[in-house]
């Protein structure tokens, strides 16, 4: 039975962008309402739950409260209520930054996450995501992790725009030192039953990086000039310390920035090294 969890990533709405069209730096309006949602799996026994967020440059911060035996918790990590009247940010959670959580239970539980996004004026959900925490505890397994959706969009031809993310989090107390892969993809053909290549003269591409201590680090893909725009990759990310991985995709209209249209969590997978 599992009582250790993790979310990768929890995306801020405060982070500004820049606007490809004209280069100028524009603020999202978009409010992205968090919940971390448990269910205390011991008909019988309460559990103490500590949560750790993780943060890309502060410490970590935990909180700890009582789950009771067989029941349903949440936690909305936001300053303003929900759609249920719901207004409890723990503390140590900034919802203006970008975080990771850890969650640590003294009885089984199982954890979920949901984000809404929306307009700050505005009470109804745009888009919303909701995903599983990853189960720990990490051992050798998640010293490899693997997601294949990679891609980000732009191009004066089209009005659809994507920004991609990679965030990879260290909850130890050591450095992971990180090798990350972008291996060039392409299009099945379904009359010849072949995957062709989208540019055949594309290379595997690494890029060696360094997650500090207990924090989390979020990447930009655009940020590697050699990750080409408009182009599907898989991405592997290799480390000598258990990690978890997880990309963020944000979709805006071409030259409007102020807020996304839609966005999307790219789940990863630990994954065992395959023969050679």
């Amino acid at each position: 039975m599992y009582t250790e969890w993790y979310a990768t990533e929890f995306f801020s709405q405060y982070a500004p962008f820049k606007d490809w069209v004209t280069g100028e730096i524009v603020q999202s309006t978009n409010v992205f309402d968090a919940w971390a949602l448990m269910v205390n799996l011991s008909p019988r026994r309460d559990a103490e739950v500590t949560t750790t967020f993780f943060y890309e440059d502060e410490p970590p911060k935990d909180f700890t409260f009582s789950l009771p035996a067989g029941r349903q918790g949440r936690l909305h990590m936001q300053e303003q209520p929900d759609n249920l009247g719901t207004a409890n940010l723990p503390p140590g959670c900034n919802p203006r930054k970008r975080f990771g959580m850890r969650v640590r239970s003294t009885a089984p539980i199982v954890v979920q996450a949901t984000v809404g996004d929306r307009l700050a004026h505005e009470r109804v959900t745009n888009s919303m995501s909701t995903f599983l925490f990853h189960p720990g505890p990490l051992g050798e397994l998640e010293k490899q992790w693997y997601y294949v959706d990679c891609v980000y969009i732009t191009s004066e031809k089209w009005p659809l725009e994507e920004r991609e993310w990679l965030t990879i989090l260290n909850p130890h107390k050591a450095p992971a030192r990180c090798t990350v892969t972008f291996i060039p993809g392409g299009d099945v053909d379904v009359g010849a039953r072949l995957s062709k290549a989208s540019r055949p003269d594309l290379k595997p591409v690494d890029y060696s990086i360094t997650v500090p201590p207990e924090r989390l680090l979020p990447t930009e893909l655009s940020t590697w000039p050699k990750v080409l725009p408009n182009q599907p990759y898989a991405l592997r990310v290799r480390s000598d310390v258990p990690i978890t991985v997880q990309g963020i995709r944000h979709i805006f209209e071409r030259g409007k920035y102020e807020f996304s249209r839609a966005w999307a969590v790219l789940d990863a997978m630990p994954v065992a090294n395959a023969e050679e």
